[in-house]
């Protein structure tokens, strides 16, 4: 009961909702890493791309971590760790570089969260706590939001 609750909390029983969501959620990556090159390097009233997507990447990946806080709390006990602490570490090896290192390491620090998010998503779906087309959403995700993060980092 408890994981079925948590299921509709996510979102997970509405596929195409899901999808259009998540894969809606990594254009502002690709914007942030494609426009900057073409002249858009900032637009009203986000200013900066690069800065807008940094911080939007931040908020995305605390975002993550409260869904797997969610997991963690409503009962979902998996053997793969304490969700709860791991995301937690996860949040903060992206949130103090993000405070004071350059966009290079930030970007980078970024990109080994959200794979690290992905692993964990990986490890859930091998308990059953989530479903396959979810994560495949996700993975797709996941890939389009490594790839603009690289090329931010790069340019």
């Amino acid at each position: 009961m408890i994981a079925r609750s948590i299921q509709t909390l996510l979102l997970m029983n509405d596929r195409r909702l899901y999808t259009l969501l998540t894969l809606t959620g990594a254009t502002p990556f690709l914007a942030a890493a494609l426009l900057p090159p073409l002249g858009y390097a900032a637009v009203d009233p986000f200013g900066s791309l690069v800065d807008a997507g940094l911080s939007y990447g931040l908020a995305i990946i605390c975002f993550l971590a409260g869904i797997h806080w969610a997991t963690y709390l409503y009962g979902v006990r998996t053997d793969t760790g304490n969700l709860l602490i791991v995301s937690n570490l996860i949040v903060l090896a992206v949130w103090v570089p993000y405070l004071f290192a350059p966009v290079p390491v930030v970007a980078g620090c970024m990109i080994a969260a959200f794979l690290a998010l992905l692993f964990i998503d990986f490890r859930l779906k091998g308990k059953g706590v989530i479903e396959g087309h979810y994560l495949a959403i996700r993975s797709t995700a996941t890939t389009l939001v490594v790839v603009s993060l690289a090329f931010i980092a790069v340019t």
